[in-house]
């Protein structure tokens, strides 16, 4: 196995965040995604579902190859706690594969939370992409490749769907996994730098602009404001959607 991931351990020089190389992908993939969310809003209701399944499925399959790389290749067969798949960007891997097994309700909750949290998280990862530079091609492009599919995500179910769930539900299916990341972030965090939504009691808050405030108001506190505001952002989506297709 080490062998066939070092064939792909091509080396690179780290991009920095809003360098050439950033700014290039911004301009390219974001409005291609965009458009493709746009293209596919048409579509069977089957194949919608059919869609975000095989979604789901390539992101699966993207984030083993990142974790076996990872273990094997760049930390020589130590796991690196930091990347333990779990973060607000990861759900749509868990959440797309669902979908086809859910009742109808269910399904609208969970597109609904789609929809703005993908479209959220991805974008604030592309416009802050500290964490999606690394000094190999494969991991620097699985990174951005991952954050398109996430928006490719929220756009299609945004032209897709005409309705939306209440956000009360949406924002409870939020809480509820920002309370297991929390579970994560304390069960495993004795074995390395775990820190899942960005929310561990263990670690210095990272977040920008958020991190700011830890020192003035400390870290619980921070992480409850930045919590909110989470919220706050993707009802802001919801809203400009919903009002852009029902003005």
């Amino acid at each position: 196995m080490d062998t066939l991931l070092s064939y792909t351990a091509w080396m690179m020089n780290e991009p920095e965040p809003w360098g050439i190389f950033h700014i290039l992908m911004l301009l390219v993939g974001v409005p291609v995604t965009i458009f493709l969310g746009w293209k596919t809003h048409h579509i069977s209701q089957a194949m919608h579902q059919r869609l975000l399944f095989i979604l789901g499925m390539i992101l699966i399959l993207l984030e083993l190859y990142k974790q076996l790389f990872s273990y094997a290749i760049v930390n020589h067969h130590t796991y690196d706690w930091w990347i333990f798949p779990f973060q607000l960007c990861s759900l749509p891997m868990y959440l797309c594969v669902l979908l086809p097994f859910l009742k109808k309700h269910s399904t609208s909750i969970i597109e609904t939370f789609l929809m703005d949290f993908t479209i959220l998280g991805a974008s604030m990862a592309l416009l802050f992409p500290d964490d999606m530079m690394h000094p190999y091609i494969t991991l620097t492009a699985h990174a951005f490749l991952w954050h398109f599919i996430l928006l490719f995500i929220g756009f299609h179910i945004a032209w897709y769907r005409n309705t939306f769930a209440k956000y009360h539900q949406v924002v409870l299916l939020f809480f509820l996994t920002a309370a297991l990341a929390t579970c994560f972030n304390i069960i495993f965090h004795t074995y390395g730098d775990i820190d899942m939504f960005y929310i561990s009691p263990y670690m210095p808050f990272s977040q920008p602009v958020f991190d700011m405030l830890e020192p003035i108001i400390g870290r619980i506190p921070t992480i409850l404001i930045y919590l909110v505001c989470a919220c706050g952002g993707g009802l802001l989506i919801q809203k400009i959607i919903a009002y852009k297709k029902h003005p």
